[in-house]
């Protein structure tokens, strides 16, 4: 009988070491687990500061050389023009990719982005269809012998009417754009990168 008595606590020896491992390497693995998710989460949110501070720099630096366009040769030309459909199809990529911005722990930060964006894409987008709807109305004011004096005065009207709006929607572009350089900069601890801006 007392032979069998020391198997077992033998046996409960075996039995509590194999208790003890299991513990141990299931708490391993969740601490582990733990430890990959905080990484992964940071990973994502420097990839994330990153892409955001890299397209608000681009169509910072686009919307820069449009505005200097405009002080060499025709205010509105060809090259203005594609400057500004250039800054708002760059802007495209942000609404591609606007779910990222959840990876970014800031909620602050977060919105401060997306309004960003709204204010100063909106009236890039209203420049872009008003310049549109004046070289349509000056080709037609081309040829104005074909058309009666109400017709042009209307036109005329309308002409003035989106020349002003553009001007307004530029001098929102501006007002907008000089904020980018501030949400840059509280990206860049994020991010671990400095911005061009």
């Amino acid at each position: 009988m007392r032979q069998s008595v020391f198997d077992f606590i033998d046996n409960l020896d075996t039995l509590l070491a194999v208790i003890i491992g299991a513990v141990l390497a299931t708490g391993g693995a969740m601490i582990a687990e733990l430890v990959q998710d905080r990484l992964g989460q940071k990973r994502k949110e420097r990839d994330a500061a990153r892409f955001f501070g890299e397209i608000l720099s681009s169509v910072d630096r686009i919307l820069d050389r449009a505005i200097a366009s405009m002080e060499l040769g025709e205010r509105w030309g060809d090259v203005t023009l594609r400057l500004f459909r250039t800054a708002l199809n760059e802007a495209a990529i942000y609404e591609r990719n606007r779910e990222r911005l959840f990876e970014l722990r800031d909620m602050d930060l977060r919105t401060d982005i997306h309004i960003h964006f709204l204010t100063e894409m909106v009236p890039l987008v209203a420049l872009n269809e008003d310049s549109g709807d004046i070289a349509a109305i000056e080709k037609e004011l081309k040829h104005a012998e074909a058309l009666s004096e109400m017709k042009r005065s209307i036109l005329e009207e309308e002409l003035e009417r989106k020349r002003e709006t553009r001007e307004g929607a530029l001098n929102a572009i501006i007002a907008e754009h000089a904020k980018t350089e501030a949400i840059c900069k509280r990206l860049e601890p994020l991010a671990g990168v400095m911005f061009d801006t």
